[in-house]
């Protein structure tokens, strides 16, 4: 059986990765390569999450042992069986959002990556969406115009703009690709399936 891929998509909100997320399991699918795509945090945390901010000041500490058992839940519940039978795995988000999120300083950051590489796969391909904090706000704005999903804490201008020199700052020590998440759906998309092709036989 061949090996399975994990690939992890990254960056601050409004940047598309969803989108992207679930048009590359399309494609991969399409390809023969059975695909799934799973959420960090999850969805079950998210939704304690956001309950939790509402009702209580929540320290980023306690934040980040939230994440670690959640994230330890789904690499072992499903991550690994899944690449362990040859499935390609897309997560959106993973171990370096909490470093950008939650770590508030080098030593800080030095333990959650710690605790997290315990259990957390290293990634095949690592995509970073990046996106001027100004647009990415734009995109946010209309989304809840649109949808109504509210817009959090991290998805102010001054956050998205500290978020992604955040993301700047941690990615520099860890291999990745950019992606211009400025650009259309189809050119985003283009990029990536091209890198990817690159790197396995599609």
């Amino acid at each position: 059986m061949s090996k399975g891929a994990f690939i992890v998509f990254e960056g601050i909100s409004g940047t598309g990765k969803e989108t992207q997320a679930k048009r590359l399991a399309r494609f991969l699918t399409e390809q023969g390569k059975k695909t799934r795509i799973v959420y960090h945090p999850s969805p079950d945390l998210k939704q304690i999450l956001t309950s939790w901010r509402k009702d209580r000041t929540i320290d980023s500490i306690t934040e980040v042992y939230l994440l670690l058992a959640d994230r330890s839940d789904r690499v072992r519940q499903e991550i690994e069986p899944a690449l362990s039978r040859g499935e390609w795995v897309v997560s959106l988000r993973s171990y370096i959002s909490a470093l950008v999120y939650q770590g508030k300083t080098p030593a800080e950051r030095r333990w959650i990556a710690g605790e997290f590489r315990r259990f957390e796969p290293e990634s095949d391909i690592l995509f970073y969406f990046d996106i001027a904090p100004n647009v990415a706000r734009e995109r946010i704005l209309s989304r809840n115009r649109k949808t109504g999903e509210p817009v959090s804490r991290f998805e102010s201008l001054k956050e998205l703009t500290r978020r992604r020199r955040n993301y700047n700052g941690v990615l520099r020590t860890i291999p990745h690709g950019t992606i211009d998440a400025e650009r259309t759906v189809d050119r985003i998309f283009r990029d990536i399936t091209t890198y990817i092709a690159g790197h396995y036989k599609l």
